[in-house]
């Protein structure tokens, strides 16, 4: 009979695994993910199953986050409503984030929201995203500040989305800029564009390029045998002022990184 690993074995394994999965090998860690699992150890097989669903191999993910959740993994069980939520099994979800959300836990609370949004109750939604916002979830933040936007509620909007801003959420500022362009505020709409494309943020990036491609462009006037006049004119005209040179590149940008207005805007261009 084989003997059943020690608890520092098991934790050996995922601590292997862990490394392995930092490192891009996602093989190698499901191979220990897996030995530890059958170990017995809760906290593998919950890995194990993220990593499955992750991969797309939804429903052995599923069978495995089950089984973490029967060991005692909360975490598990919070897993397991967020895959249920992406496959639309929206009463299964709930099964499994509602205790969490009911623990207090801020993403569970969110998540709830989520599915109230789903199911078309709004104001359920509100109030689930108003309890994530007080645990300090910035995905509540700014999920929550948007459709305060939508209805007009733009300063609370506008403390909501900075907030998940100065959280780490930095698709939060593309929102922010278009919030402030839409009330005249230039100056502030494109600090926020720029400071979310400086980030990463693809949104951001787009709507920034798009501000630069119509902002700076020069109003002609005098001699058009004028020599500086001319080479003005044939810029504009091929798109090489300094500011939609500049709009190109965050286009190119965002669209290495997926960002499908990007990747179309730039085909037509």
């Amino acid at each position: 009979m084989t003997e059943r690993p020690s608890e520092a074995d098991l934790l050996a394994m995922q601590r292997r695994a862990e490394a392995l999965w930092d490192a891009g090998d996602a093989a190698g860690a499901e191979h220990w993910l897996r030995r530890a699992a059958a170990g017995g150890s809760a906290p593998a097989m919950g890995m194990l199953g993220a990593l499955l669903g992750a991969d797309g191999r939804i429903g052995e993910g599923i069978r495995w986050l089950e089984t973490a959740a029967a060991h005692g993994n909360q975490a598990a069980g919070m897993q397991l409503g967020l895959l249920h939520t992406e496959r639309g099994n929206l009463d299964e979800a709930e099964r499994w984030l509602r205790p969490a959300a009911e623990r207090g836990l801020p993403e569970a609370l969110c998540n709830m929201g989520v599915l109230a949004n789903r199911r078309g109750r709004d104001e359920e939604a509100v109030q689930w995203y108003e309890r994530a916002v007080r645990a300090g979830n910035p995905t509540a933040m700014r999920t929550l500040g948007l459709h305060l936007a939508r209805r007009g509620e733009f300063d609370r909007a506008i403390d909501l989305l900075t907030e998940a801003a100065r959280r780490g959420r930095t698709d939060a500022m593309a929102v922010l800029g278009a919030l402030y362009l839409d009330r005249g505020d230039r100056t502030e709409g494109s600090r926020w564009l720029r400071k979310g494309a400086e980030a990463g943020d693809p949104d951001s990036m787009f709507h920034l390029a798009l501000l630069l491609r119509v902002s700076n462009t020069p109003y002609l006037a005098g001699d058009f045998t004028d020599p500086e006049v001319l080479r003005t004119a044939a810029a504009i005209a091929t798109g090489r002022t300094p500011a939609q040179r500049e709009a190109r590149r965050w286009l190119e940008r965002a669209a290495a990184l997926g960002h499908p207005q990007s990747l179309r805007l730039l085909h037509d261009m």
